[in-house]
């Protein structure tokens, strides 16, 4: 029977935009967060991955689970023992 064993690491990053008294709200659809989506979130995601798999007894991969695909990146890294 295979051992396994299986621990957490939770990332979150909380994003917020401050602006002058004269804003008008969110009428502009949230524009500061879409260009973190567009510019900055893939550069984060393709980071992380990069070092997780830099490690050659590491794998990573895309691991979506069921949660908010706008806001949750889920990633299934597996540690690849030594054989004895």
């Amino acid at each position: 029977m295979i051992h396994l064993e299986e621990r957490e690491l939770t990332i979150r990053i909380h994003l917020s935009a401050s602006f002058d008294p004269d804003y008008d709200g969110d009428e502009d659809g949230y524009a500061w967060y879409e260009r973190f989506q567009r510019e900055l979130e893939p550069e984060l995601v393709r980071a992380l991955f990069g070092v997780l798999r830099s490690h050659p007894r590491f794998s990573a991969l895309p691991a979506p689970r069921g949660g908010d695909p706008d806001s949750v990146r889920e990633i299934a890294v597996s540690f690849v023992p030594s054989a004895r």
